[in-house]
């Protein structure tokens, strides 16, 4: 961990790379494979299997609010574990049922677990080592989640055409308990344990001191009060409380604008190999062309990541958002290849910059020490994120297309765009 070797910050971010990749990997992409054997094995509708993730979906958000405490007392390292152990059960009991109720508890289970060994335990721990790398660390991190979209649901179709449904949802249970054992000799908490200041500096030359103790005088301070600059050092315990939090602005906005945009990128993204079919393409070339959507997606995680680190993190989000919209505008015509092209292209770059730059956006605007505590609250914007499932579902079996998602998609995503430009760093309780 001394410098003149690699920062072991950069493998706590391999570990969260990979937890990220199994988790999303799991609980989202690889349904693109699994959506249209199920339907035809189990005779559950779209509709049906995709109330399952929305299920899940809420499930692991309220479990947001107590790994958002959790972390900040046991690490994410012990979390990371047992949230592996859980996910790799549960996405294993998922080919086993034969009834549509147990498929979704099962599914809850399954986000359960992948909430603990990715999400805002991940990030916190990826967060807790960087400051002014912050941005390139997350975008890093976060690939892992796109890039799951190119390699499991590829390769979860191959195994399925040389084994049964069962036997393919337990072997790649199984892939999912390799975090356990990885997280478990890799992670550590914080970089101050081992003499070291986040991004590598030793603590002399740390961004900013930090201490220990807080007078008692600042955590019963009224809000909005202003402390002269560097009169108040900021380590170590986050002065946002929940009351405070909920009393400013940018948590509403930042919400509001990400759980928007959210729901496009989760509905397109979960049956977007089924979409590709329905068009016209055969099975191999429609997961292909998610393959690549998703490869592209890994991209833009860490360049717009990077982005954060070298302008304001608000106005590459509001770009990015944008250029969602553009890119579903693009797959609405059908039959040309030119405009399905510039789909995959820049709706597949966007939409993989909107979790990386969730995040240092957050650290940003409230802190590194007020990560978690401030995460685990604007998670809960995100259960908006469910109806986007629900509305490519209804789209498809009332229309026959989801055209009709797809432009309410569009609409949403310029919403969020404008929201999140109007954004003001909130009052801190104190200046540094």
């Amino acid at each position: 961990m001394r410098q003149g070797r690699i920062f072991y910050g950069w493998y706590i971010v391999a570990v969260a790379f990979v937890s990220n990749f199994m988790a999303t990997g799991t609980g989202f992409y690889i349904f693109n494979a699994f959506m249209n054997p199920l339907c035809e094995q189990r005779g559950w509708t779209r509709t049906e299997l995709n109330a399952a993730p929305a299920i899940g979906m809420v499930i692991g958000l309220l479990s947001t609010l107590l790994y958002g405490t959790l972390v900040t007392r046991v690490g994410p390292r012990l979390l990371m574990v047992v949230g592996s152990v859980v996910s790799g059960i549960a996405f294993a009991c998922l080919g086993w049922v034969k009834e549509i109720a147990y498929l979704y508890l099962f599914f809850a289970l399954l986000f359960l677990g992948n909430g603990a060994m990715s999400g805002i335990v991940a990030n916190t721990a990826v967060s807790n080592w960087f400051e002014k790398k912050r941005g390139k660390a997350v975008g890093l991190a976060t690939a892992g989640v796109s890039l799951s979209g190119a390699v499991l649901p590829y390769l979860a179709m191959l195994m399925l055409e040389h084994s049964s449904l069962t036997h393919v949802f337990l072997w790649i249970g199984v892939m999912v308990w390799i975090v356990a054992p990885v997280s478990w000799v890799v992670v550590r908490d914080r970089p101050e344990l081992y003499g070291l200041a986040p991004d590598g500096l030793l603590p002399g030359d740390t961004h900013q001191d930090a201490v220990q103790d807080l007078p008692q005088s600042l955590m019963t301070a009224p809000y909005g009060t202003l402390w002269p600059k560097g009169s108040v050092p900021g380590g170590g315990r986050s002065l946002w409380t929940p009351s405070r939090i909920l009393r400013t602005q940018a948590f509403w906005m930042v919400g509001f604008s990400y759980a928007l945009v959210m729901m496009g990128v989760v509905g397109v993204m979960y049956q977007l190999a089924p979409r590709f079919t329905d068009i016209g393409y055969d099975r191999r070339m429609a997961m292909a062309m998610l393959s690549v959507t998703a490869l592209i997606g890994a991209a833009g995680k860490t360049f717009w990541g990077m982005l954060c680190d070298w302008f304001e993190p608000k106005r590459v989000a509001a770009v990015l958002m944008a250029m969602n919209g553009v890119g579903l505008v693009m797959a609405l015509p059908q039959g040309s290849h030119y405009t399905l092209i510039l789909f995959i292209i820049l709706f597949g770059f966007a939409m993989g910059g909107v979790m990386s730059t969730f995040p240092v956006l957050i650290a940003e605007l409230f802190g590194r020490e007020s990560f978690a505590p401030v995460t685990r609250f604007l998670a809960l914007f995100l259960f908006l994120q469910g109806a986007g499932y629900l509305m490519m579902g209804q789209s498809f079996d009332r229309t026959g297309s989801y055209n009709l998602a797809y432009s309410a998609f569009i609409l949403l995503d310029i919403m969020a765009a404008l929201l999140i430009l109007s954004v003001k760093r909130p009052l801190l309780p104190f200046q540094v």
